[in-house]
């Protein structure tokens, strides 16, 4: 079995890719001309802002003015979109851009998760998200349903395979992403993946694999934390 960790845990100097990303303590994420955290809105049609209104007075739009045309024309997967109002909007691979107005300084996320709703922009291959439940905020998978680790892995690699596997299944990278190369993926924010006994490849976050929880039954649902003492919510 392999394990794949992220470069930029051992060579600092790889954490800063680019004038539009930054490196933050969950992983990379694209930045705005002024260095603030970028958003994308879960209830957004691809191409299609619903974020109007009171909405943007949380959440104002990446507009495609003079810095942020400097940062992101001819970038890869990023195009503009026209908003209700007339004005251009950044987006990535179709999801429209925003910042959120209690981020304060660069590398500030504290928007990531707020509802469940309000994932971060990243500028790596992880699709793990956080979810913002008020007081707490842990890693989820992509549909928002909380992931867990065991403490009786060890080295990267799984111990729960059969009954244990069926309660707590494995935390799989998506086939999206896996067709692509494991080798050719990048993994931020001690993001990582691990080869399971069947050849299927596992999420991890420092190192530890991570499960779902079969009696969670809606996104942010937590009732797996702390069961027998070994399974634990993954706090950021």
């Amino acid at each position: 079995m392999k394990h794949w960790t992220l470069l930029a845990l051992f060579f600092p100097a790889l954490a800063f890719a680019s004038a539009n990303t930054q490196n933050t303590n969950v992983g990379d994420v694209y930045v705005d001309a002024n260095g603030r955290t970028l958003y994308t809105f879960s209830k957004d049609i691809s191409g299609m802002s619903k974020c109007n209104d009171g909405c943007v007075a949380k959440w104002p739009p990446l507009l495609a003015d003079q810095a942020n045309n400097a940062l992101f024309s001819g970038e890869p997967d990023f195009s503009t979109i026209q908003r209700r109002d007339g004005s251009k909007q950044w987006t990535k691979n179709g999801q429209p851009l925003y910042r959120w107005i209690k981020d304060k300084k660069r590398g500030d996320i504290s928007g990531a998760g707020i509802k469940g709703v309000w994932p971060l922009a990243r500028a790596d291959d992880v699709s793990l998200k956080l979810y913002n439940a008020g007081k707490t905020r842990f890693i989820v998978n992509e549909n928002n349903y909380t992931l867990y680790t065991f403490d009786k892995d060890m080295g990267g690699k799984s111990a729960c395979y059969g009954e244990c596997a069926v309660k707590w299944p494995p935390a799989f990278v998506p086939s999206t992403l896996t067709s692509m190369g494991i080798d050719a993926l990048s993994f931020t924010g001690n993001f990582g993946v691990t080869e399971r006994k069947d050849g299927k490849y596992q999420w991890t976050h420092n190192n530890k694999p991570l499960y779902l929880w079969f009696k969670d039954k809606a996104p942010g649902d937590t009732t797996g934390n702390g069961v027998k003492n070994v399974w634990h919510i993954v706090q950021q």
